[in-house]
């Protein structure tokens, strides 16, 4: 008796599990559709009204998406820009934007820009490593970079058919006659490679030649007067003298006035690049300043960590009686941390004397003038 009440009581369970199972309440979330929901996904039960609402809607977003895209996109300056040796040693980073992906502008580098930079990236001056850097751009980018193409041999025009006039175009340098002649020759071949491009009837910018520039920089740098002025922090007590700065022979080739000049001459377009802000002075540290002029005199750091003003705040061998530190007989409180020894400070002397000539080896003994 007690087994079939069992059995009728679990399948009087079952029947109730699965009426529960199977009710409307109970079906996933994610497929429930409510009427609304199916009229609108059903385009022949929505209205047309409602159709031309939508349509409006797209077109608006898609609007609105090129016009940011068009914002976004960066303005092109030309489509064949002539790279002068001034833009590629003072302006580099304009060079780079024209490198990038996303840009339209083919640059074009002079031979002749390239010899400038051969001339000037000897030394250790400021002009130098900017030259080093652009040699090194140029390597990077010209073979990879179908954009950054190198000037050909015969890509130049006479420089008599540039100046028809007598004396005209006398008196302008070498390396400046071989950039202009480059410029004026994409000037006037500019359209014949994008022309070979083109399909045969596309006619629409067959009037239209491409915009040719040549970049020189807007304003002349003054990296002379940083090579040759005095400098303001004291002089380094060194016992070898160092040698004078120098200023490049060859620094007129990158400041660009030259190329200017004869570029409005020659009726060339021109546009000027500005060269990047430089920090001044006052926020970039000396050169010749020391880590240890910087700190703050050991009196003072004495008198807050309570130790003698005078002494060595009780560091330092002392004496029997308990007395100060024991210093060097002669020397002062005011010298350095390491006191020079005589033979060296006579030797400074005689340094800074301009007519004498004093020859030391390299681990600082000096050598008898020859007599």
């Amino acid at each position: 008796m007690s087994r079939a009440l069992g059995a009728a009581f679990l399948n009087h369970q079952v029947e109730q599990l699965e009426k529960s199972v199977a009710g409307p309440g109970t079906a996933n979330w994610r497929d429930r559709r409510t009427p609304d929901a199916w009229h609108r996904s059903d385009p022949k039960r929505r209205s047309p009204r409602m159709q031309k609402r939508e349509v409006d809607g797209d077109l608006e977003i898609n609007a609105e998406r090129q016009k940011r895209k068009d914002e976004s996109k960066p303005q092109k300056n030309a489509d064949v820009v002539v790279v002068d040796a001034s833009v590629l040693v003072h302006a580099l980073p304009q060079v780079k934007k024209w490198c990038r992906e996303g840009r339209d502008e083919v640059l074009i580098v002079p031979l002749e820009a390239l010899n400038t930079l051969d001339l000037l990236k000897k030394g250790t001056s400021t002009l130098a490593q900017r030259a080093r850097a652009a040699s090194r751009i140029l390597e990077a980018q010209v073979g990879t970079n179908p954009r950054i193409r190198v000037q050909r041999d015969d890509a130049f025009v006479p420089w008599d058919s540039i100046f028809t006039e007598q004396g005209q175009g006398s008196g302008a340098p070498e390396w400046v006659r071989r950039t202009i002649c480059c410029a004026r020759w994409e000037v006037e071949h500019a359209g014949d490679a994008t022309d070979s491009k083109k399909p045969s009837g596309d006619t629409k910018d067959a009037a239209q030649s491409p915009h040719v520039v040549l970049a020189i920089l807007s304003q002349a740098p003054e990296l002379h007067s940083e090579a040759l002025a005095l400098p303001s922090a004291p002089v380094s007590a060194s016992p070898v003298p160092l040698p004078a700065p120098q200023a490049n022979r060859h620094e007129p080739r990158a400041s660009g006035v030259l190329i200017s000049q004869w570029a409005t001459k020659a009726h060339l377009p021109v546009i000027e690049i500005a060269p990047p802000a430089t920090h001044s002075g006052g926020d970039v540290p000396q050169s010749g300043r020391r880590s240890g002029e910087m700190r703050r005199p050991a009196d003072e750091e004495r008198g807050k960590r309570g130790g003698p003003p005078g002494g060595h705040g009780g560091r330092g061998r002392r004496n029997s009686r308990g007395g100060g530190a024991v210093g060097r007989p002669g020397s002062s409180g005011g010298t350095g941390l390491v006191e020079r020894p005589p033979a060296v400070m006579a030797m400074m002397e005689m340094v800074a004397q301009p007519s004498r000539v004093v020859r030391v080896l390299a681990r600082g003994e000096k050598l008898e003038p020859d007599s």
